[in-house]
């Protein structure tokens, strides 16, 4: 599973960037805008990750991290433009898992909160598994599940799937697609390509958006 975070940040701007970078990783998101909400949101559901902003209006993010470990452990990430050392040490003491100091990278967030949930909840990808998001795909049987659930792809979807997980992030041409899919003898036309990458999407479902078709080029899956 991609997980699902609550992301307390008060500039409505930044949270929107952070939204985006965190659907675009599969990950689900809920926004809060100050420390109260942010406080009952977390009371109120389940996340698997909070993202607290540590100056917000109304309970700063210690205050609201404070609150929730009376509760719960669920993991805690500060984001702040607070950087001294000792504003560090009062986000660790307060509860907090990781520390980002602003500005930051918006897939080294991102990175990081998969690898809190992934530890939260003892998931390791396994020698044979390839992931991106909610999407996992076992090479040594070929399983497919998407957020848990079992996907039935063709065999050569799946040989897609792979190709396309395993250089995530990166554009991958239609020329390479057929040279590790159909082979070098193949004498087919590269629709072909699109028409077995229609149906990889439309067999993942809401995963599909994790696939972008980059003109002119091919495919990639993930953002660059």
């Amino acid at each position: 599973m991609a997980g699902h975070i609550l992301l307390a940040e008060d500039d409505k701007a930044l949270s929107a960037l952070m939204q985006d970078f965190f659907r675009a990783a599969g990950v689900a998101v809920t926004p809060a805008y100050d420390g109260a909400q942010a406080l009952t949101l977390a009371q109120e559901r389940t996340f698997d990750l909070l993202v607290l902003d540590v100056m917000m209006p109304q309970l700063n993010g210690l205050e609201v991290c404070q609150a929730v470990r009376r509760e719960s452990d669920v993991p805690v990430i500060f984001v702040t433009a607070l950087g001294q050392e000792g504003d560090t040490l009062a986000g660790f003491r307060a509860g907090a898992d990781d520390y980002v100091t602003k500005p930051f990278s918006f897939p080294v967030l991102v990175a990081k909160a998969q690898a809190l949930m992934r530890r939260a909840r003892g998931l390791r990808l396994g020698e044979t598994e390839l992931g991106y998001g909610s999407i996992l795909l076992d090479t040594a049987t070929h399983a497919v599940t998407v957020d848990g659930a079992p996907v039935s792809l063709r065999p050569k979807e799946a040989q897609i799937l792979e190709l396309l997980l395993r250089e995530q992030g990166h554009t991958v041409s239609r020329d390479l697609l057929i040279e590790r899919v159909w082979g070098v003898d193949f004498d087919g036309d590269e629709r072909m390509v699109d028409r077995h990458v229609a149906g990889l999407r439309k067999a993942l479902g809401t995963a599909a958006q994790h696939i972008k078709a980059v003109y002119g080029k091919g495919y990639r899956l993930g953002e660059s």
